[in-house]
């Protein structure tokens, strides 16, 4: 390897779109040098193959080896400025993942994408009814031809469709005025738009701040005014008007020339609050996410790319938006699961807006009602500067919380699903007309499916999973991998006809309600009823529109929706998410459920929670119950810290698999074994690490493949990446036997 010098500078750096850690470097032959800019998408030779990858810019070493000519540029725009690479690279070093196919899962389009889409547009020539010749081919047009010529004078440029929406079949007669000197026509990029016709043409005025809310703009405007990286933690109880807070920031940023990056993290909620951005700042505002056809969504980044906006609102994946003076980035119930993604690059959203806003030297706002312990722990520990909103904006108090004891419930005639004060109080909101949501955070109508006779429980044929019951079209559904069967009238393994079907989903509540209550309107809203957001967002509608009595679903229906008619909320069997096998399952618990209670008692009545649950007692459900977040903050960052796991760890998730149980068993415990061997040699290294397993991981068997994992426990980021090469430079040294390795940094499912 060399340094290149300056007589090589028609040599590029290329991440290619492969399971590679290293850059590659390549020739720009001549006729490609006009095109061949950073951030475009090109084609190169890797050994016998073709291909994509993205030019970073000019290569940084050179090596000793002939080297080969980039073959195509696949797309004459790039996709990202220069300024964008440092923070890629970042990236791609932080969570171990090979920089080029990092890029091709985060950047849409790819390389089979379409060139620009062109559209053809008119307009008045300058000189088009001047005196003399001009006046004169005016005079002897037909009455189309000058309607034409005189609604582009008055309207100016505009597109031949919107032309021939208004004018039937007017491009012959746009030819001749064309020909004759009048009108010009030429092609211009367009962007199909997906907030197009949702938003009026007039600006949203901002409402009067609280005192409060005052404060908290009046610290973010200093922090802009004053430049550099500034993060932040917006704490604010449910209708506190944190929204409105960081709206008041964008405008801010926006005057100093800056941009706004806002993200969500459920698709559904991205459409309402690009079009609060859209009614306040015009139509340079983008919306990105994945939920978008690739088409759109690669329309979104090259308008972004071009200028054309100065505020992207998304979900996770728009944390790559390609803004090149980003000031103010916001990431909305930033203790949202849903931030990290699962699968490919396993990135977490919040982890990098913070990165990238650290790189910007730009505002970062973090935006809860029940922040994560870590981000909560951090803003106490002085690296967040904090800012609260206790009270809500409008007049009405935070919701009536109670508990009502399962325990209790036991032996009662009647609906076994909702108990006895949850229907009385169900009661009392139809007869007044209001509204209530019914949370259950479990898809399906039974959990399991088993013989009373042999106890066999029908699973998933390719992942160590029972089976859901969906009784819509009686069909037995694995949520993980898609595979259905017919619920079977006999047991499969003993022929015995008694069939049980057990637990209980969102689908089984929305029965029992109905059955309760048969002339109220209600629906339901999970993954099985709304797969794709448009869907979602309709029943969303429905209900707010008053259409609908009764809301039953998931954790959809628990953040970011205000629902002024609904004054009840029922938690119908909150000790699901309690007890299941991860360290932060409390704090998952709590949140849920002071999330899913703030949609109650937002309008002129007040509110009423009730959750049903066989653990009154545990200080989850008692803090819920009081609305106290620091004193469940306190309880949980002492088990913590006890048990050292995160804030006072970090974590990284180790996952082999294969299609052999036996094999990835034994490989998994090879490298445990000669990972623990080399970091019991550094005494320092020891006490800083743990190596934890291996162990079948919680879904043993997922998608045809088994499952084993290790957890490396460190306290401090050096140590765990000088563990983490050395794992790395381990598994290179072992065989693979079709077994993948996969690492997870941050894990935020351990199961």
């Amino acid at each position: 390897m060399s340094a290149p010098g300056p007589k090589d500078q028609h040599l590029v750096e290329v991440a290619v779109g492969l399971p590679i850690f290293q850059t590659l470097t390549y020739r720009v032959p001549p006729s490609l040098s006009d095109h061949a800019h950073p951030g475009c998408l090109v084609k190169v030779p890797v050994g016998r193959r073709l291909v994509p990858g993205y030019l970073l810019g000019m290569a940084r070493e050179i090596p000793d080896v002939p080297l080969k000519d980039v073959q195509a540029v696949l797309d004459p725009g790039p996709r990202f400025g220069p300024e964008l690479v440092p923070f890629f690279r970042w990236l791609a070093d932080y969570y171990h993942y090979p920089l080029g196919e990092a890029l091709s899962q985060i950047i849409p389009g790819g390389p089979k994408c379409a060139g620009p889409r062109l559209e053809r547009w008119v307009r008045v020539r300058e000189n088009a009814g001047n005196e003399g010749a001009e006046s004169g081919k005016i005079h002897r047009l037909g009455p189309r031809e000058q309607a034409l010529l005189r609604h582009l004078r008055n309207h100016g440029p505009a597109s031949l469709q919107e032309l021939n929406r208004l004018y039937q079949k007017c491009h012959p007669i746009l030819k001749r005025l064309a020909q004759k000197g009048l009108v010009s026509l030429e092609d211009r990029q367009t962007f199909r738009d997906p907030l197009a016709g949702q938003t009026p043409f007039y600006p949203e005025e901002s409402p009067p701040l609280t005192p409060d809310q005052k404060l908290a703009v009046a610290e973010i405007s200093r922090a802009l005014a004053q430049g550099g990286f500034a993060p932040f933690l917006l704490h604010g109880v449910t209708a506190s008007g944190k929204t409105e807070v960081y709206l008041a920031a964008a405008e801010d940023c926006l005057a100093r020339g800056r941009q706004v990056l806002v993200l969500l993290p459920e698709i559904a909620l991205t459409h309402p609050v690009a079009l609060q951005f859209r009614r306040r700042f015009g139509d340079r505002v983008s919306l990105l996410h994945s939920g978008l056809s690739e088409a759109v969504r690669l329309d979104q980044w090259r308008r972004i790319m071009s200028g054309q906006v100065d505020i992207v609102v998304g979900a996770r994946s728009a944390v790559f938006a390609p803004l090149p003076r980003p000031g103010l980035l916001v990431v909305d119930e930033e203790h949202d699961p849903s931030y990290k993604h699962e699968g490919g690059l396993p990135y977490q959203a919040r982890d990098v807006a913070l990165y990238r806003g650290q790189m910007a030297q730009a505002a970062v706002v973090l935006v809860s009602a029940t922040p994560a312990v870590g981000t909560f722990y951090r803003a106490q520990s002085g690296k967040y500067r904090y800012l609260n909103l206790g009270q809500r904006v409008t007049p009405q108090a935070l919701p009536h919380l109670e508990l009502i004891n399962l325990k209790q419930e036991r032996g009662r005639r009647g609906p076994k699903i909702i108990s006895a004060p949850l229907a009385a109080a169900l009661q009392d909101v139809l007869s007044r007309g209001e509204q209530a949501l019914l949370f259950l955070n479990r898809r399906g109508y039974s959990t399991v499916v088993f013989c009373l006779f042999c106890g066999e429980v029908l699973r998933c044929r390719n992942c160590s999973v029972a089976l859901t019951h969906h009784r819509r079209d009686d069909l037995l559904l694995c949520h993980y991998c898609g595979f259905a069967r017919p619920l079977p009238d006999r047991c499969p393994e003993c022929q015995s006809a008694a069939i049980k079907r057990h637990g209980l989903g969102t689908e089984k509540v929305e029965a029992e309600v109905k059955c309760l209550f048969p002339e109220a309107r209600v629906a339901r809203l999970d993954r099985d009823v709304a797969p794709h957001s448009g869907r979602a967002l309709k029943i969303l509608e429905d209900f707010a529109a008053g259409n609908l009595d009764i809301l039953v679903g998931t954790q959809m229906i628990t953040k970011g929706h205000h629902f002024p008619r609904v004054t009840l909320v029922g938690a119908v069997a909150a000790d699901l998410s309690l007890f299941f096998p991860e360290y932060h399952a409390g704090e998952r618990t709590y949140q849920l459920l002071a999330q899913v209670a703030g949609r109650a008692g937002r309008g002129e009545a007040p509110g009423r929670v009730l959750i049903q649950t066989y653990h009154p007692e545990h200080y989850v459900f008692q803090t819920v119950k009081t609305q106290d977040y620091e004193a469940f903050f306190a309880a949980e960052i002492a088990a913590r810290q006890e048990l050292g796991y995160p804030p006072f760890t970090r974590l990284a998730l180790v996952r082999l698999s294969g299609p052999s149980e036996d094999a990835v068993s034994r490989q998994a415990h090879r490298l445990a074994e000669a990972l623990r061997r080399i970091i019991r040699q550094e005494e320092a290294r020891s006490a800083a690490v743990r190596v934890l397993g291996p162990a079948p991981a919680g879904l043993a068997k997922l998608r045809g493949r088994f499952r084993w994992q290790l957890l490396i426990k460190s306290y401090g980021r050096p140590p765990l990446l000088a563990a983490l090469q050395e794992m790395r430079r381990l598994w290179s040294t072992l065989p693979r036997q079709k077994i993948d390795l996969t690492l997870d940094i941050d894990p935020a499912n351990l199961f």
